[in-house]
């Protein structure tokens, strides 16, 4: 009898943490990272076997609306990322992605599909590592923050017009979430100054991986225009500067790309 109740127990429990997390993935969109790493020996770097790439990519991407040609209603998106730098902590990492493509749905098992399919497509040229994430509610913003952040924060431009991607993920230490709600939100003070200081030129947009991806708690997303590309090194190096943020001891990063958005896969592939 009481093993009977301990298993009602615990289907019970399973039962209410998936619930729970069906409620919260659906509070915002889901967003598939994949890098596509070369595998070695694999050919990429000319046109000839770009081409036939790029066009199995286009397939697979063909019920995704694109930022160049977007799609009136459309919440399942792509974007592709030629990238220009992969580094961390200022330092180039060599094992560089050939691309990056960032997918969007506001259903999981649409981008599982994607990835899946994507990876078969392209198998024999690229190794893919996917991040997933998906947007929610901010923390550690109250009413005030909050306003100041809608009335301040810029719409998002074209790939024309803010060509410059840069996906950032990036860890909490272990110390951070031991402290209290309070005392976390306190910490944000030095982080929310140095973000005002430039909100304005550039558009940000964060997903939230912890126990969604194990790689990382956040996944950040900046785009920007070539004019505004000092405006980001600046952000950045506000953040970093302990003095001023104190919230960043507690960060550990992760690899950077910095990439540029491009209307095709044929141009994401270009060297």
């Amino acid at each position: 009898m009481q093993f009977r109740n301990f298993k009602a127990v615990c289907l019970f429990a399973v039962f209410f943490n998936l619930a729970a997390m069906n409620a919260w993935a659906v509070q915002g969109q889901w967003g598939a990272f994949i890098y596509l790493f070369p595998k070695p020996g694999a050919v990429i770097d000319d046109s000839a076997a770009q081409a036939p790439l790029a066009e199995k990519i286009s397939q697979v991407s063909s019920g995704f609306s694109n930022d160049f040609t977007p799609q009136k209603g459309k919440t399942d998106t792509v974007q592709f990322i030629r990238v220009t730098d992969y580094s961390l902590n200022g330092n180039p990492v060599s094992d560089k992605p050939a691309g990056l493509i960032r997918a969007e749905s506001t259903d999981r098992k649409v981008l599982d599909q994607y990835v899946e399919t994507l990876a078969q497509a392209v198998k024999d040229h690229f190794r893919l590592e996917t991040r997933f994430a998906v947007t929610r509610q901010l923390n550690y913003t109250d009413a005030a923050t909050l306003k100041r952040l809608k009335d301040n924060a810029p719409k998002r431009g074209t790939g024309t017009k803010q060509p410059n991607a840069v996906v950032f993920p990036l860890s909490k230490t272990p110390a951070w979430w031991a402290l209290t709600q309070e005392k976390r939100q306190n910490y944000f003070l030095g982080h929310n100054a140095v973000g005002f200081k430039h909100i304005k030129r550039i558009f940000r947009k964060l997903y939230h991986s912890r126990f969604v991806d194990p790689g990382q708690d956040f996944m950040t997303y900046f785009e920007y225009a070539d004019a505004d590309a000092g405006k980001f090194d600046a952000l950045l190096s506000g953040l970093r500067d302990k003095t001023l943020n104190p919230e960043w001891s507690y960060v550990e990063e992760k690899p950077i790309v910095y990439g540029k958005r491009t209307a095709t896969p044929a141009e994401m592939l270009k060297p």
